[in-house]
């Protein structure tokens, strides 16, 4: 059985275990901290970052948009959350890749307010943090439809939305209810409603 490693309040790891929930591909976990776990984390990825899925055949496979592809691959074009090809493709990928964005600011946002002492803290970083994760939210809200980002058909940019946002909704307070960005905070709702997320819920880490 395959094993996916890491920490499910990582909107990384936690968009990796949806889908797979998604796919009913079943999977063992390894829980590891980037932080408290680092060592491990490095035999298994020389960045140091999760998620990595270990296949049953011992191969490691790390980045979540990596990890990602190969689920897409495996269960073929007919059930991919990703569109095998064209302008619809791209679109997802785009999606995907900014509210993956989206998460990797906040990720730095919280390391520079949270785990940097205070008189280290750069007021610059911080800004610039917050303009980037409400720039990719505004882009987001305008390209949201209903109830997914598509219309009807659930894609992987909603199971990575949801991700990223819950993620951005639980870690930082000033984005806690969304409410300026509507669209989203529905796309959240209704995303964590899904049988896939019930079943790789948020854990605080």
């Amino acid at each position: 059985m395959m094993v996916l490693v890491g920490q499910f309040d990582s909107p990384f790891v936690r968009r990796v275990a949806a889908t797979l929930h998604h796919y009913e591909m079943p999977f063992d976990r390894h829980v590891l901290s980037v932080f408290g776990d680092r060592d491990e984390v490095m035999r298994l990825n020389p960045l140091g970052k999760v998620p990595a899925l270990i296949l049953e055949g011992g191969e490691t496979i790390v980045d979540s948009a990596m990890i990602l592809d190969f689920l897409d691959e495996t269960v073929g074009p007919e059930r991919s959350l990703t569109p095998p090809r064209g302008e619809a493709r791209r679109r997802v990928l785009r999606l995907a890749t900014v509210a993956m964005g989206v998460s990797e600011r906040a990720v730095a946002l919280r390391v520079e307010t949270v785990r940097r002492p205070a008189h280290l803290q750069n007021p610059d970083f911080v800004n610039r943090f917050h303009e980037q994760i409400r720039a990719g939210l505004d882009w987001l809200e305008a390209e949201c439809r209903a109830p997914w980002f598509s219309g009807e058909a659930l894609s992987q940019a909603d199971i990575s939305a949801t991700a990223a946002l819950t993620h951005l909704r639980r870690k930082i307070t000033e984005y806690k209810d969304l409410t300026s960005w509507p669209n989203l905070l529905r796309l959240s709702d209704a995303g964590e409603a899904l049988p896939a997320f019930k079943a790789a819920p948020f854990v605080e880490g």
